[in-house]
Parts: structure tokens; sequence; C-alpha cells
């Protein structure tokens, strides 16, 4: 027994207990005595990580905490509270009015044109004007905003116009992304808005991204993500609530419950008390409002935008509705809905436009003959604009291809100058009238716009070297760029310890736990962080700690990343590069050895980096890393502490840039061509050395780059050769292999003396105890090279 036990039962004997009763206190004091030796020294608490300060003896499951209530000022009857003062003018109520009678016109009218078959798809903000607007309302203009596809009433906030909608819904030359987008899918850069994301819940891990980007920069704005209810089942939103939390992003998430997503009514789609009851499991401050209740939308916004700058924290805002309209043209909600016609009627009657109204009314601002007036005006904009927008045509052609990168690649340009030629032959078979320039001459085409390998390049580097590894060359190209950019960010699973492979280690001392910063075990939120990161002006260096845990973020990296900067017409997401060891290491079977690098090349706006030695992963990592482009760097793990004792391991001292999309011929040759890249490099010059011994010369091109791939250094040495053999560590069938080889035939077929041959991975998974027969080794490299030569 311990002394405080001791003291504890001597007490409660002197006190006249029996042998039970001392038994008990011993036990108590005990338990004590264990809380007080389990504690620990940082937190003060029972375990880091955790707010529990006791032991209890009994076990007790909990499903749920304390009750949300839910925020209002004006119920349905429009009567202010007495003593209630307006938190706006009403002049401003007014303002927000007439913007919600203007949704409720514009989607009635676009609904009806829909219907007509003149554009193919809408979706309606019925009943839910006041949770765009009011919160629209009390945002400042500088804060940033990712918004889904109901939020009309914050767009027309911003300043869209009946003209911007319009052209957006019909997919013509007016529009901004010109024509990409599908309907409803509105941007508005200029005034702090992104473009409406499709992919459900993929903007809401963007949004702490920009959010800490605020907080870096001590700035007064916030980062504003709009999501529903069935957007917040998606693994970004839930990881995205942990990401703010983790860096006290300055981040506001908005939720519009309004009881369905699609036909999915909120009984199916989540367990627990609503969304805002998700916030204190996050540490997040969250509060449930009456969404059809202007006041209290606009208050909650306003207190929580104000808890965000001052306090540096994310806050979840629940905003309760309902969604009187159909979820899209493509529905009707009759087939599906709980409630029934009188039940929907009442929600109609309770909504936001008909409970303001009352109170404007009352208020002697508003009346029949104004209501009558605003939406006479309302009408007449989008009619006049619908009639301007049909009369328009569809943009050139050529920006079918523009903005997937801020410069057009070489086999952009190509398609491109195909295309505009191929319609004009086969023009019976296109409307080639509707699009800007196509019935006309050919647009004015340069040649060597489609010739591959950089169009710029960097200075050469400094003569003065070191020989080192490829980890320490990363590590010293890190350190370069967050040296020489402040509003460099580097971050992922460990990078503060120094990364498991230790590439970032040192760094975290030198620039701060603010710049180099470990992440939440959340692929798709370190993806998502970048773009709202890049966004806001910053440039996002992320690792995935192995490329077999890419996954999670494909939908980020296809679906965001890429594909970010040609929705938006040129604007938003550049500036990132996602680092990611790959490819055989030896012992990693499976779940550390894979090279995914062909699954993203079929992707266009990303670009695809894969260095074979020290000297080219610092110059070309410093590349990707100011590339105005989104840059995948995979870095082959078992190369990482390889002893160079060629060039390639006498890496140039200081900063340096080696160019993207340029090949590099290793080694000069006559007879083969041997093509790779990564580590497959030196097994192809293993090789070679073995095909000299038999008199056979092998030139040997490292890609360096994946996408966009140097094809016109590749052409110039199979028509030298006339032979070719394109090698990599991944399974074979649809490995990028497979497009080099399809490439070069199509250009060189009257110059091979036989068939382009690849050395792969077989079509398996990888096996811990078969890697010797699986990978492509020195031997099957040897193998192909005396088949290519005796064919």
């Amino acid at each position: 027994m311990s002394a405080v036990a001791r003291r504890v039962a001597l007490k409660a004997a002197a006190a006249g207990a029996g042998p039970r009763h001392v038994r008990g206190a011993a036990r108590l004091s005990q338990r004590l005595a264990m809380q007080q030796s389990y504690r620990c020294a940082s937190t003060g608490k029972l375990f880091r990580g955790v707010e529990s300060q006791a032991f209890v003896a009994t076990p007790e499951f909990r499903s749920s905490g304390p009750e949300f209530p839910v925020f209002q000022i004006m119920d349905e009857s429009g009567v202010l509270p007495a003593g209630e003062a307006l938190p706006f003018s009403l002049d401003e109520g007014v303002k927000m009015y007439e913007l919600m009678v203007k949704s409720a016109v514009y989607d009635q009218f676009l609904q009806t044109m829909q219907r007509q078959g003149r554009i193919s798809f809408y979706c309606t903000n019925f009943g839910e004007e006041a949770a765009s607007v009011g919160t629209a309302a009390a945002l400042e203009g500088q804060d940033m905003i990712w918004p889904q596809y109901r939020e009309l009433g914050m767009f027309l906030w911003r300043g869209l116009t009946a003209q911007q909608i319009v052209d957006q819904n019909i997919g013509n030359e007016g529009d901004s992304s010109k024509g990409r987008n599908l309907q409803v899918h509105y941007c508005m850069l200029d005034k702090n808005v992104q473009t409406v994301h499709a992919v459900l819940g993929t903007q809401v891990p963007q949004a702490p991204g920009a959010g800490y980007a605020y907080k870096l920069g001590r700035d007064d704005r916030v980062s504003v993500a709009y999501f529903g209810d069935g957007a917040a089942s998606e693994g970004d939103s839930l990881t995205a609530l942990n990401m703010a939390s983790v860096y006290g992003a300055q981040t506001l998430f908005i939720c519009r419950n309004n009881g369905y997503s699609i036909s999915t009514g909120v009984e199916d789609q989540y367990g627990g008390d609503g969304i805002a009851g998700r916030g204190p499991a996050f540490g997040i401050p969250a509060i449930r409002v009456d969404g059809n209740d202007l006041i209290a939308v606009y208050t909650a916004t306003k207190q929580a935008r104000r808890m965000a700058v001052e306090q540096g924290t994310p806050v979840l805002i629940e905003l309760m509705t309902y969604r009187v309209g159909d979820h899209t043209t493509s529905d009707d909600s009759k087939a599906y809905r709980r409630e029934n016609e009188e039940e929907v009627s009442e929600w109609k009657k309770k909504g936001p436009i008909p409970r303001w109204r009352k109170f404007l009314e009352s208020q002697g601002v508003w009346d029949a003959q104004k209501q009558e007036a605003a939406e006479a005006l309302a009408k007449e904009e989008i009619v006049s604009a619908f009639k301007a927008g049909e009369a328009k045509k569809k943009p050139a052609i050529k920006e079918c291809f523009t903005d997937n990168y801020t410069q057009m690649p070489w086999h952009l340009e190509e398609q491109w100058q195909f295309v505009e030629k191929h319609v004009r032959e086969y023009s019976a078979d296109y409307t080639i009238g509707k699009f800007r320039g196509l019935d006309g001459p050919l647009p004015p085409m340069d040649p060597s716009r489609a010739r591959s390998g950089p169009l710029t390049s960097p200075p050469p580097p400094s003569s003065k070297t070191e020989r080192t590894t490829m980890v320490n060359a990363i590590n010293d190209a890190l350190g370069v760029a967050l040296e020489k950019n402040p509003k460099a960010v580097l971050y992922g699973q460990d990078v503060g310890f120094g990364g498991v492979f230790r590439c970032s280690v040192g760094l975290r001392d030198r620039f701060g736990a603010e710049r180099v910063m470990n992440a939440p075990v959340a692929e798709q939120a370190i993806a998502g962080f970048a773009v709202g990161l890049s966004c806001a002006g910053y440039t996002a260096i992320a690792e995935i700690q192995f490329a077999d845990y890419i996954f999670p973020a494909f939908d980020q990296i296809v679906n965001e990343i890429a594909k970010y900067r040609y929705r938006n017409a040129g604007g938003g997401a550049g500036n990132i590069v996602i680092r990611t060891p790959c490819s055989a290491v030896g012992h990693g079977s499976m779940y550390h050895s894979q090279s995914p690098e062909s699954f993203f090349a079929h992707c266009p706006g990303l670009k695809i980096v894969v260095p074979r030695g020290p000297k080219q992963a610092k110059g070309l990592l410093l590349s990707a890393i100011r590339d105005p482009d989104p840059v995948i760097f995979f870095e082959p793990k078992v190369l990482y502490r390889h002893i160079f004792e060629n060039a390639d391991g006498d890496v140039p001292i200081g900063d340096y840039e080696l160019p993207l999309g340029q090949a590099e011929v290793v080694r000069e040759g006559t007879d083969v061509t041997l093509v790779g890249w990564g580590t497959q490099v030196m097994r192809m010059q293993a090789a070679a050395d073995r095909a000299a011994k038999e008199g056979i010369s092998c030139e040997v091109i490292d890609l360096q780059t994946i996408i966009p791939w140097d094809v016109d250094a590749v052409e110039a040495s199979v028509k030298k050769t006339g032979r070719m053999i394109v090698t990599h560590e991944a399974p074979s069938t649809n490995g990028f292999g497979a497009e080099i080889g399809q490439k070069i035939q199509e250009r060189c077929f009257l110059h091979l003396e036989a068939p382009i041959q690849r050395v792969c991975g077989w079509d398996t998974h990888f096996p811990y105890a078969f890697e010797e027969v699986y990978l492509p080794s020195v031997a099957r490299l040897q193998d192909a090279i005396r088949k290519t030569m005796s064919f």
C-alpha cells in the first residue's frame, strides 16, 4: 500500500469507518495516485491529445454530447423580438431581399429554359436564398469563397450579372470559363470566388489551405467553404475539419443542411446530431442556425468570421433549411420526398423570402407594388441577357486546348493544329458555324510550337560541385526553395521530424514550424490543402510518404489540381509540387514498391518528373517547385543513399535548375535506343555495358520528365539506331512505355529495323519474395537487346 493510501486508510479508521469503507478509501487513494503518475508532463492531462482528467472504475459509453440548439432571431411570422436591433441597416436589408427575389426569378426562368431544351441542365436554389445571401453579406470582399452549386445568392451579392449567368449556362464565348464547365458552375476569381465544384465535397479540404495562408500573413481574411449535408459525409469534409483544427486555419465551414442529398434524406445520410455536432469532436467552435432566418444567418456568420480572424480558429456553421425544389432539372423530388405536398407548401410559407418580406412590410419599406417591380426588373434582366447569350458563338476551337498548362506543350499544340484542319476538311460532320472563327481561314500556326523540349531553359549551374547522395541533394533543394521564397510551405507526414527518409531533416529548425509542418495522416487533405495555399499566393511543397499511399489523394490530384487552371480559364492552383518516394526498394512488397506514374500521365494538367541521381534530383526539384504548373515529383527511394561514382553524384553548389520536359542522352550509341527513367537508367547503363562487350552500341536516354516527354529527342535517336527498347518498373499493360512506343512507331515507322520492345514490371502486384524476378532487370534488358539486334 502506498503512503497516500495508508494515510487515507488511517484517517478513515480514526473516523470510525469499518474495514469495507477503509478498503474503498484505499482503492480511491490508489486511483488518485495512479492518475497523478500517469499525467503527461507537457499537457497535464492523462494522455497527450485528449482532454481526459480522470480514470473511472466502470465503463462509460457515450453516443452524443450536449444538444445543439438552433440559433434563431426571427421566426416565420417576420416579427423582430422586442429590444432586438438589426445587425445591418434597413437599406442593406432591402438590398438582400431584392437579391433573394432576383435569385428566385432567375431560377424560375432558367429552369423553364432547360425544360424548353435551350440549356441542358439547371440547379435551383428555391428555399435556400437566405443561407446564400445572408452569409455572403456578412463576409468581407477580401474573403476567399469555395462554393458548391447552390450559392446563387452569394454570387449575386459578389456582383455576378445576369449576362454572366446566362453565358455560363449556355457555354458561349462570353463565359469566363470559355464554355468548359457544366451549367451553374460560376466563377469570379476577380471577386475572390473560386469555380463551383462539381465533385461533391472536394472544395472543403482546399479552403483550410487558404485559411492557413491568411493566418501566416496575419491577414484580415477568412477562407469559406460552402457544402451540403450530403457532402458532409465525404471523407474530404471530415479530413478538412481535422486539418483546419490542427493548423488553426482561418476558415469558415458553412453547411447547408436542407434535408436531402438528391433523394437521400438525412435519416440515411448520417448518424448523430447533424453536422454541427462534429465541430467539438475536432475542437472547432460550431453553431446551428435557422437557415431561413436572414438575421440569424448574418449574425452567426459575422461573429464566426470575427472569431476566425481574432482567435485563429476554424468555425463550423450548420444552416438548417429545406430544399423545396428538385435537386436539379434531372430530378423529380415527388418520387422520394418524405413530406407530402401540404408539408412542402408549409415549408415554402416559412421560407426566407416570405419571412423577410413580412418584416420589411412591417417597417414600411416594402409593399406589393415594389414586389411586382422587383420581379419584373429581374425578369427583364434575365430575358434580355438570354436573348443576347443565344446570339453569341461558342469560343474558338483553340480554347479546347489552352489553360491545361501555363504554356501549351508540344502534344497539345500538335492536337490543336490537327483539329483546326480536320474540322474544316470534314465540315459537314461538325457545326462549325457555331464556333468563333471556325468558318473562316486557318488561324496562324507556328510549327516550332509543336516541337518537344522546354520553350525556355534556365542558366547552366555553377561549375563548383560536391559529391553527395540523392537524399542530401533533395534536402539541399528544399532548403534553397524555402530560403529564396518566404511564401513556400513544406508539409507532409513526419516532415517536421525530417521525414521517414530524412529528406527534410533540419529544415524545421531553419525555417520554423509554421513553414515546415507535420501533417495529419490524410492524403486527400494534404493534396487539397495545397490547392488552398496556391490560390492564396503561396507555393505548396507537399509530401506523400510513399507513392503507394497517394491514391486517397487521387481525386484531389486528378479532379482538382490537374483541372483547376483549365476550368478557371487560366487562374487558380499552380505552384504545387507533390513529392513522393516511389518504386522498388529491395524489401517493400506491394505497398512500398509501386511506380504509379502512368495513372497520372493520363490526366491533362499535371507535369510528372522522375530523377535518376543527386544532380538531377536537386535541379529538377527546384524547377518543379518554381514551375507555375502542378508537378508530381517521384523520387526512386532505392537511390536515396546510393553512392554515385559518376557525374550524377557531383551536385552543383547553390541554386540551380534543370529544365522540365527535356530528356538527356546519357550515353551515345548507334545500334539500339534504350529509353527509361529513374532507377531504370542505371539498369540501362549496365545492360549497355554488357552489350558493348558483344559489339552492340546502345544509346541510353533518361526521359526525366514523363509529362511533357521529349518526343523529339527519342525520335532523333531512333531514326539513327532503327531500334528502341523502353523500360519501366510499372506493369507493362497501359504503362507509359506503351505511349512512347506508339508515338515513336507513328513517327519512325519507316526507320525501324525491328519491333519496339518493352521491358517492364509484370502485370501482377509487386511481390515480396519474387522481387528479383518481377523487376525489369539488367539481364532482361540484355535479353531484349539481343533479340532486337537479331530480328
